[in-house]
């Protein structure tokens, strides 16, 4: 495998964990306004049950039960024994913020750990004594993730997180991919470090390209897809559609599916081009 497939298939696997993140978000909230606080409720869950030491000592986390729990969005469990809760905040609005700073204030969660998108937490700095964690996860993921699920139109500044998250992760790999490759060439010879130098550049180039086309095609697409539900539904076939069970579920998972292959099929084509 190319250094540039392992950029395509690294972006691939991002483009279809936040499908399943959107889908999942859906299924438990449906289609609302605050879509993108569950997509970070559901992110923070993954990464809490994929962390290896947390695998190790047998601790999970899991959503509550009801998606509108006033005090805690997570329960941690370790051996069946509940051993915390945590809130996760993900608001950039300046009301949004004072909102979750008077309700901290006012001992809300005096029992449960607070946490925050990176911007939240910039954002409530040190106005309140209770420690507000960051997740690590960023409100523009979460709301790029929440809008392809709803099939809302690209933005410009949705197609520019898009791109910057998806040129990353691409270049992350390409080039890291490159660079064992290299190393191992020259190491054994076959490549003087000037020459892995440069191909773990270009490599890096490479992969950033791939991954952030591939990631604006997935949130241009999504967004199409939902515009051209949202006309279709709107005639007595395609409402008749969407009112079935079957129907509802097919039509609200499409743009998330639509997003995704075209993320494959850029990603691909990219690639076969490169290579």
């Amino acid at each position: 495998m190319t250094d540039n497939k392992y950029a395509q298939t690294a972006t691939m696997v991002k483009e279809g964990y936040e499908a399943k993140a959107g889908l999942e978000a859906l299924a438990r909230a449906g289609k609302n306004m605050q879509l993108k606080g569950h997509v970070h409720e559901i992110m923070f869950k993954d990464m809490y049950n994929a962390n290896p030491f947390n695998f190790i000592q047998g601790k999970t986390a899991a959503l509550t039960k009801s998606p509108t729990a006033p005090m805690r969005d997570i329960v941690m469990k370790q051996g069946g024994k509940v051993i915390g809760h945590a809130q996760l905040k993900d608001t950039v609005s300046s009301a949004g913020v004072r909102k979750t700073i008077e309700q901290i204030k006012a001992g809300h969660y005096n029992k449960t750990a607070v946490y925050g998108t990176k911007e939240t937490v910039e954002k409530i700095g040190n106005r309140v004594t209770q420690p507000v964690k960051s997740t690590g996860i960023s409100s523009e993921t979460t709301k790029r993730i929440a809008d392809k699920a709803l099939g809302n139109a690209a933005t410009l500044s949705t197609i520019s997180s898009a791109i910057k998250s998806g040129g990353a992760t691409g270049a992350v790999f390409g080039a890291g991919f490159e660079a064992v490759s290299s190393a191992v060439d020259v190491f054994n010879g076959k490549k003087d470090i000037g020459d892995a130098v440069e191909d773990v550049a270009v490599a890096g180039i490479k992969g950033g390209i791939t991954g952030a086309a591939g990631a604006a095609a997935s949130t241009v697409a999504a967004g199409a897809a939902g515009s051209a539900i949202t006309a279709v539904t709107a005639t007595t076939a395609g409402g008749a559609l969407a009112a079935t069970t079957a129907g509802a579920v097919v039509v609200a998972a499409a743009p998330v599916a639509i997003g995704f292959a075209a993320a494959c099929a850029v990603c691909s084509f990219i690639s076969d081009f490169w290579d």
